[in-house]
């Protein structure tokens, strides 16, 4: 269960594994491409489900309300921002 706070911006980033999400509550907004783009994200309702390729880059954010996702998929997992700086697990960063 990923739980993400209102106002939260997730930069492009891809994982080495295949994933599933649903949708548990709230609105997330998710898009594809090697950096944000506002005009390729899409608000997926609760109850909403998507992919996660392998390797492929993706990007998320939320609205005004928190959002509950459930992923799933086989590991090992990764992480790897497209733009290293914007990893937020690096020292003085926050999301």
């Amino acid at each position: 269960m990923l739980r993400v706070p209102a106002h939260t911006r997730i930069a492009a980033h891809s994982h080495r594994d295949d994933r599933v999400a649903t949708v548990i509550s709230g609105t997330w907004h998710i898009g594809y491409g090697d950096k944000f783009d506002e005009a390729k994200v899409k608000g997926l309702p609760p109850g909403s489900f998507y992919t996660e390729p392998p390797s492929r880059n993706h990007f998320a954010e939320t609205g005004d309300e928190p959002v509950v996702v459930q992923i799933t998929g086989f590991g090992p997992s990764s992480t790897e921002y497209v733009d290293a700086t914007q990893d937020p697990r690096k020292p003085g960063k926050s999301n």
